[in-house]
């Protein structure tokens, strides 16, 4: 199945080879590729191999190694060029009933159709001429490889047989959380699609845990997809504590580890490389950057699923698209813990206090009395270009002997600054939307400097809220919002908690 060494003769034979002309059009194009391949003086026995193959019709089957290697790219939509990376013979894979070949732009009823990436919108579809032979493709999701109408890809989808089962997980679900999650199981046996809405710290990925474990024991391909890698680093190394011997497989944009299993984790990225294969998708933080508003990506994850597969999206703060799109909705209103969720004050200052020419007497105050109390701050700022200065401007304010730090997405000493920030070597740290969902810290107090600029949505200043107050031993603590006048997104923040801690004590889930 395999051949040693890739030249451009053997990619040009096989577009050939699977191109739509007829068989003496092929057999032409065969003999001027291999008259090319003669005049270029080089030998390459694998050419000469697959031409002799090809154009003698030769028939392969493949063997049960060739399957096992193959299952690592089970349910990808396979380009020949990307199939031909692999050193693979791909008329070896013909006759084989686990691999079909389609073109992922379909047309139907005068219209374009993109597997790759649900598109249907007829505007967002390139047509050109290529030897007077029109080819269209896909333009939105152009970055993930061309999807068009000329072009087969291959799509493998081989069964996964005699892996060891894992030991059911032990996790301990609150009565909430496992009411949430007999739904949601529920939900899936009938094929619909769940919204679990659940406060910042109510435990979302256990409710999970059984709907995962079921899928893997029923043999069901089950993807838990998230948009950011350093989400799936984290949750590949809890998922293979807790689903230990079971082998995972795990794509982002650093790292891809193809196993034969049942059970994925990977970016929202990654996802839109699948197609028709998955039983169920759970997406986790449904409502973060870049998944969020980005049309590909959240389309994407509908066509990696089977016709009859479900959808699940875990958030603290889902977008209303998100809500009316799925069958069911699943509140859960209060953390694990029972404490209902702080809620945000607000605080006015002077316009000069947020270009750093005016001191604020409030942060300085409540720097002290927090650090006196031995809590801990984080000061949210709208953009990175603002945290050098932000450092500066508190240094001046406060006590040398307090020490203040800074970090970003982009900072080469990001863990290492969060990690002095978790042994509290850093009293103070200042910090972009990076740090307003996956970490927790506990004796911590929040103050969101200039919260009504635009890049503090309502999403994002929940999200900064809910790092406050998340440990049972440390249940309170202040959350200010600090601006020169209070923005929409603000007053929408603190209704959309207030709701929520509302809802609870309604159902009587908080302890009182």
């Amino acid at each position: 199945m395999f051949f040693r060494e890739y030249c451009e003769f053997i990619e040009a034979l096989y577009i050939v080879y699977y191109s739509k002309i007829s068989n003496n059009d092929k057999n032409i194009n065969y003999r001027k590729i291999k008259k090319s391949y003669d005049n270029f003086g080089e030998i390459n026995e694998d050419f000469e191999d697959i031409y002799n193959e090809i154009t003698t019709g030769a028939v392969y089957t493949l063997k049960e190694s060739d399957l096992t290697f193959l299952r690592s790219y089970n349910g990808l939509l396979l380009s020949i060029s990307r199939l031909l990376k692999l050193n693979i013979k791909l008329h070896c894979l013909d006759n084989c009933a686990y691999v079909s070949k389609l073109c992922s732009l379909s047309y139907d009823n005068d219209k374009f159709h993109c597997l790759q990436c649900d598109n249907k919108d007829q505007k967002q579809f390139f047509t050109f001429e290529n030897k007077n032979k029109k080819v269209t493709y896909c333009i939105r999701c152009i970055n993930f490889g061309r999807s068009d109408d000329h072009f087969i890809k291959f799509h493998i989808n081989i069964p996964v047989s005699n892996l060891k089962l894992p030991e059911r997980p032990s996790v301990k679900l609150s009565d909430v959380q496992e009411e949430a999650s007999t739904t949601l199981v529920r939900n899936i046996e009938n094929s619909k699609s769940t919204l679990i809405w659940a406060v910042c710290g109510a435990g979302k990925t256990e409710i999970v845990y059984e709907v995962i474990y079921r899928a893997i024991i029923d043999k069901k391909n089950i993807c838990l997809a998230i948009p950011r890698r350093d989400v799936v680093k984290e949750l590949s190394e809890r998922f293979a504590r807790d689903f230990k011997g079971y082998p995972i497989s795990i794509l982002h944009g650093e790292e891809k580890i193809l196993e034969e299993s049942n059970f994925y984790i990977m970016t929202t990225h990654q996802l839109v490389k699948y197609y028709n294969y998955f039983d169920v998708v759970i997406i986790d933080e449904v409502d973060a950057f870049p998944y969020s508003g980005d049309e590909c990506l959240e389309n994407g994850a509908k066509t990696s699923l089977k016709d009859e597969g479900s959808l699940v999206f875990l958030s603290a703060t889902p977008s209303e698209i998100v809500k009316s799109s799925v069958d069911e909705v699943i509140k859960i209103p209060i953390r694990y813990h029972r404490y209902l969720l702080p809620v945000p004050k607000i605080k006015i200052e002077k316009p000069k206090v947020f270009d750093f020419s005016r001191k604020s007497y409030f942060i300085v105050k409540f720097i002290q009395e927090k650090l006196e109390k031995e809590r801990r701050i984080l000061i949210f700022v709208p953009e990175i270009g603002m945290c050098e200065t932000a450092v500066l401007y508190f240094k001046k304010c406060i006590s040398e002997e307090i020490i203040v730090d800074f970090v970003y997405s982009g900072d080469e000493n990001r863990s290492e600054k969060i990690q002095k920030f978790y042994n509290r070597e850093i009293d103070v740290l200042i910090t972009t939307t990076i740090l307003e969902r996956g970490v927790t810290f506990d004796y911590l107090d929040v103050v969101v400097f200039g919260a009504k600029h635009i890049n503090f949505t309502k999403s994002a200043l929940i999200q900064i809220s809910g790092r406050v107050g998340r440990k049972d031993y440390d249940n309170s603590g202040d959350v200010v919002f600090l601006a020169d006048n209070i923005s929409k997104d603000m007053k929408a923040a603190i209704k959309e908690i207030e709701y929520m801690n509302n809802l609870a004590r309604y159902r009587k889930l908080n302890r009182r």
